[in-house]
This record gives C-alpha cells, structure tokens and sequence, in this order.
C-alpha cells in the first residue's frame, strides 16, 4: 500500500510535487535532489495514510484509540486550565492532525474548538466536518468573526490553531521560518498577550508501527509584558520556531505541498 500511494501520486498524479520539491529546497537548502524526491514520496505516503484513518474515523472509539494514540505531558493542559485564560493549542499539518484532536476529545473526553478553513467542495467540507465533530469537538470556520475564539477563551475553553499556511500578506507579520522571513497568521500571538492565555505546541508523531505519540510543550511569554507589534512579532517566531523544530524531526510527516513561502521578505533586516 505505501508504495503503490508513492508511485502514483509521484509519476501518475503529482499533485504540487514542483511546490513540495521547492519548498524543500527553500527550508533545506544543504540537501540534496535525492533527498529532497524522497521526502516527497514520503509525504504523498503520509497522506494517503491520512486519508485512509479519516475514512475510518466514525469507527474509533475511545478503546481503541487508547491504545494507539499516547499523548505525553498532559498534565500541561490541566494545569494551563486553572489558571482560568483559556487555552491555544498551537499546531501544524504534521503526520495526522485531524486524529490528534479527534483521540483528544476521546481519550480525554473534553471539548476542542478548532478553526479550520472551509474545503472549496461544499460537500467534501460537510463531511469532513461532520467526521471531526463526531468526537466531541468543535469546528470555527476560519471565515467567521474572531468573537467566536473570544467567547471561548472566556469560557476557558481550548481553542487550536494550524498556523503552518501562508498567511495574506495584509493581515500578517513576517516572522522567520526555516531562515526566510515568512507572512505568518499573528492571530495567536495577539490574544494570547491581550488575554494572558496560555500556549501549548502540540503535534503528533506517526511511528513505524501506525501508532501516535503526541508531543506537548508549553510556549512561554512572561517577559512579554506588554501588547505591542514588537512583542506580538516576538511571539510569533517563538510559535514558528517550535513548528520548524516538529518539522525537522519529521520532515517527511509535513505538509509541504502548501505554498508555505509565498511571501517572503528576505531582503529586509532580521
């Protein structure tokens, strides 16, 4: 099966093969063509793994996913919680994100409330909705208003970003990102220094046995004092730098296939 997803999505149906392949060049320029070809075989794999456990995910229960998903440290969360700001876990399109936050709200049996971008085929969005909501979770539509994300980090709610995309240059920073200057979505940065709440990077791990182990770290910002540009831009590459550090202990388990680096500003002063 891994070798039949790799051949066709490479030599059949190469889908953003050129965009992986430059985006790799970009964030690993030392590698070499061998490498680089490898690690997008590599990741159409990891898709269509993804795809696969997506399609089965009505199926999973918590009894199962015990046994296949192990998050470490989650007593980070627990306490993050009585602290009573809310919480941002910050996270990006590594290995499968959509059974991290499912297995959560199983294991855990408590609420997520993910934004996520709404899919251009209507019906493929409703479905994959409706899969990820089957856990107990919650999905903000990244098109609606942010008084969504307010109301819940009110509440002390969990809310979770994917931040790994390219953000409109507009309402962006460019923060640094695999030594590039890269627009990048602030939007976390930005409430959690208004709101004080707290930051957990959490990303899964896919190991060779097709189990799941969940990394959480905290994300601090206490000599942070203050809610300015300065500081909002500070904090965005502290979130950026954990990605990039989940990135290369996995780089075939991203990815790569978005234009991450559609716009840079290298030429400015870091």
């Amino acid at each position: 099966m891994r070798e039949t997803f790799r051949f066709v999505f490479f030599y059949l149906i190469p889908i953003r093969k050129q965009i992986a392949l430059d985006n790799l060049t970009l964030a690993f320029p030392e590698k070499d063509e061998k490498w680089k070809i490898e690690t997008v075989k590599n990741c159409y794999i990891n898709l269509g793994i993804n795809l696969l456990e997506i399609l089965y995910l009505p199926k999973m229960r918590k009894e199962l996913l015990d046994t296949i998903v192990s998050f470490e440290r989650h007593h980070l969360v627990v306490e993050s919680l009585h602290k009573g700001h809310g919480v941002f876990f910050i996270s990006g399109h590594i290995s499968n994100w959509e059974i991290t936050a499912f297995a959560y709200a199983k294991i855990f049996r408590g609420k997520l409330n993910i934004l996520a971008k709404p899919q251009s085929n209507k019906y493929v969005d409703e479905r994959l909705n409706y899969y990820r909501e089957l856990s107990g979770n919650e999905i903000i539509p990244t098109d609606t208003s942010l008084r969504n994300v307010f109301k819940k980090i009110l509440r002390n709610e969990i809310v979770c970003f994917l931040v790994d995309q390219s953000a409109h240059p507009l309402y962006s920073v460019y923060a640094n990102f695999f030594g590039h200057k890269v627009a990048t979505f602030s939007g976390p940065a930005k409430m959690a220094l208004k709101f004080k709440t707290e930051l957990i990077f959490a990303y899964a791990e896919r190991l060779p046995n097709y189990t799941y182990y969940i990394t959480m770290d905290m994300i601090k910002y206490d000599d942070l004092k203050e809610y300015n540009d300065e500081n909002v831009l500070i904090l965005t590459e502290r979130i950026n730098k954990k990605l990039e550090n989940a990135i290369r202990a996995n780089p075939a388990q991203w990815l790569w296939f978005h234009r991450r680096f559609k716009h840079i500003k290298d030429n400015e002063p870091k």
